[in-house]
């Protein structure tokens, strides 16, 4: 590969990676590790390797090719990389702003290094300026749209705890317009380049002050009240609280051993609880996080619980369970290490 081909290939690629580099850096939880990057990545060049051959598919069946690139692409473009954060959100993979934006704009930038490459061929002998737009433009463009669309998302399920649809549909929407609009050209190249590497990091990095302000008073209050629900069982006095009250009230349905392992269930959920959020605490001032040996034995206890209480004696207790977006992550996080 001639020099002048690298240097090309390099302002196509390096911007985006640089800007989810920063990204990772401005995460002072650690809350995405390396692993799940690098998965993001690979999940959006999978979703732009099928668009390619797709919308290549559209454009020789079309002879309005402009009209498709500017509304036709976004949405076939915007869907294919939005399976991806959907299922991280859905999963509670991901369930604040901050790890969300990451895992979009990381995406985004898979889909947008595999699309450079292609076209690294089809504008060949074109000038460094519009490689230059391609990477600080069109790259940015497309990690941005999905972290924007994978935040609201986020956004939603934690504050108003929708579901399904009408908890995804808005961010997707929210990325196929703004992709829509950056295609569109309504502004010059150079002038939606601007636009987009300077106002992306201004709305990326509002979201993570307030995200990572609103986890720290999440930490603060959970962890009070957990570690209060652990010295409770501990002294005894549990069953003089409005959940104890509850368990007790379960006494004709259930019988003694099943309850028992209710109780054990309740321990060990608040337990891993506590000591996610101290692995978080503990990452934000720097600090590495010691492996648990005991961590393995805990998760298959939980497992051996859940199958003894049985599934109608899970719904009976899912009140006392905090069942929260966020509360499932950390024991995705933990359970990963």
């Amino acid at each position: 590969m001639r020099t002048d081909e690298l240097f090309r290939l390099a302002l196509g690629l390096l911007p985006v990676l640089l800007f989810l580099a920063a990204l990772r850096v401005m995460d002072s939880y650690k809350l995405v590790p390396r692993g799940k990057v690098l998965a993001a990545l690979a999940a959006g060049a999978a979703a732009a390797l099928l668009c390619y051959q797709f919308n290549t598919f559209i454009f020789q069946q079309t002879e309005n090719q402009d009209r498709y690139a500017s509304f036709g692409a976004p949405v076939v473009e915007e869907f294919a990389k939005a399976v991806y954060w959907i299922f991280l959100i859905a999963t509670a993979r991901v369930a604040f702003l901050v790890d969300s934006a990451i895992c979009g704009f990381a995406v985004g930038a898979g889909f947008a290094l595999l699309e450079n490459i292609f076209y690294l061929h089809v504008l060949e002998g074109k000038s460094m300026g519009v490689w230059f737009l391609r990477g600080f433009g069109t790259a940015v463009m497309h990690g941005g749209v999905a972290a924007l669309g994978a935040m609201i998302s986020s956004y939603l399920s934690e504050s108003r705890h929708w579901r399904g649809v009408r908890l995804f549909a808005p961010g997707v929407l929210a990325a196929i317009v703004l992709h829509s609009l950056f295609n569109q050209g309504l502004l010059s190249p150079a002038a939606s380049t601007v636009v987009t590497v300077a106002g992306l990091p201004v709305i990326l990095g509002l979201a993570f002050y307030f995200s990572e302000r609103s986890l720290r008073q999440w930490l603060g209050g959970k962890l009070d009240r957990d570690i209060d629900v652990l010295n409770m069982i501990a002294g005894g006095e549990f069953y003089k609280t409005p959940s104890g009250s509850y368990l007790l009230s379960l006494h004709d349905a259930f019988p003694p051993e099943i309850r028992g392992d209710m109780l054990s269930l309740l321990h060990l959920t608040t337990e891993l609880s506590v000591r996610a959020k101290s692995d978080l605490l503990f990452r934000e001032v720097g600090l590495e996080v010691a492996p648990d040996p005991e961590l393995e034995n805990q998760f298959k206890e939980l497992k051996y619980l859940e199958k003894s209480i049985g599934p109608t004696g899970m719904l009976a207790i899912r009140p006392l369970l905090s069942q929260t977006p966020r509360d499932l992550w950390e024991m995705h996080q933990l359970a990963q290490g």
